[in-house]
């Protein structure tokens, strides 16, 4: 692993918070990993079990300790609620290079109100100041207009098209690769 890395379990900007998952946080995936809108364009699609929701948290917390994955959930506190609104991942990593990928999803109720690029901004904060990476990217399905948007609102640059790259609904899918480079 690259030296002089924090790893960070919460962070914040405000009232949204992204916190290191947990298996408390079965029954959140389980559920909201139910409606197509949110699944569509997953690699990780509908859990049909709560139980593989609770082996998949099982591994990430594994990838979390040998420091090759870090999953968080995305939350909105106020002074009495905690509210579950989605999750932000950095994943394939490469300590020697310096790189990982990152994925995310927000629910549907919580879309088009800005969430998704302070989440951005809170993951390159800690991919970057933290992590000490130098590059993270994101390859995401050409015809999700809403998440290409996303990315390139928060200064991630389209690099190219990955041809096929994808397996959406029965067939393969090209990918867009954005990607966001740490300049001090």
């Amino acid at each position: 692993m690259f030296q002089n890395v924090a790893i960070v379990e919460e962070i914040n900007d405000k009232n949204l918070y992204l916190r290191k998952i947990s298996k408390d946080d079965a029954f959140f995936l389980f559920e909201s990993l139910k409606d197509e809108r949110t699944t569509y364009y997953l690699s990780l699609g509908p859990l049909k079990t709560l139980e593989r929701s609770k082996r998949l948290i099982k591994g990430y917390l594994k990838s979390w300790d040998k420091q090759i994955q870090f999953n968080y959930i995305i939350e909105i506190r106020d002074d009495k609620n905690t509210e579950k609104i989605g999750s932000v991942s950095i994943w394939n990593i490469s300590w020697y290079h310096r790189r990982a990928d990152i994925g995310i999803w927000i629910l549907p109720d919580f879309w088009n109100k800005g969430i998704g690029k302070r989440t951005l901004t809170l993951i390159k904060n800690i991919s970057f100041f933290h992590l000490k990476l130098h590059r993270i990217e994101a390859h995401i399905a050409i015809d999700n207009k809403r998440s290409i948007n996303l990315f390139k609102n928060a200064q991630f640059v389209e690099e190219g098209i990955l041809r096929e790259y994808l397996y959406l609904d029965g067939r393969h899918s090209n990918a867009i690769l954005l990607a966001c480079l740490h300049r001090l």
